[in-house]
């Protein structure tokens, strides 16, 4: 005959070998959530990515309007006339050849595009006296595809008046 206490035992044991104790995730279930970040991510980063280059290029133009600004006032405390092209953004920081008209300085610091390049001017047929500030762009080479220019379609047009 069994006693109480030997039938408890063996409960026990029937027990123990039934409960299955888990310590960790099988490899399938890693590679399930591995798999569904894959996919979130896929899904999410190109759109991040081309947020980026659209603030890059939204952040340049706000910098490109400014320094055309800089160049109006430079003109308009000198009669009309602008700097020359190739030292123009470092006319706007110090005066060059003790100018006695020059109340600057118009621009705070150099420009510089999201990428670390300066802006620069340039003179083009289509402005005039005018300078053209522009960005080399993400590239960082002059006359390529990439290169950010302020638009000036308002006032070619001659909407706004």
């Amino acid at each position: 005959m069994m006693t109480c206490q030997s039938a408890r035992r063996v409960q026990r044991g029937h027990a123990r070998q039934f409960k299955i104790q888990r310590s960790g995730f099988t490899l399938v279930e890693v590679l399930l959530v591995l798999a569904i970040l894959g996919a979130i991510a896929a899904m999410v980063v190109p759109d991040l990515l081309s947020r980026q280059g659209k603030a890059q290029a939204d952040s340049v133009r706000i910098s490109l309007k400014a320094t055309e600004q800089a160049l109006k006032m430079y003109a308009i405390d000198h009669g009309g006339k602008w700097p020359k092209a190739d030292v123009a953004i470092q006319t706007l920081l110090e005066p060059q050849d003790s100018d006695p008209q020059w109340s600057g300085p118009y621009l705070e610091s150099q420009p510089i595009d999201p990428w670390g390049s300066e802006l620069r001017c340039r003179q083009s047929k289509e402005s005039g006296p005018r300078l053209k500030v522009f960005s080399v762009g993400p590239d960082g080479k002059e006359n390529t595809d990439d290169d950010i220019f302020e638009k000036l379609v308002a006032r070619r047009s001659g909407a706004g008046k």
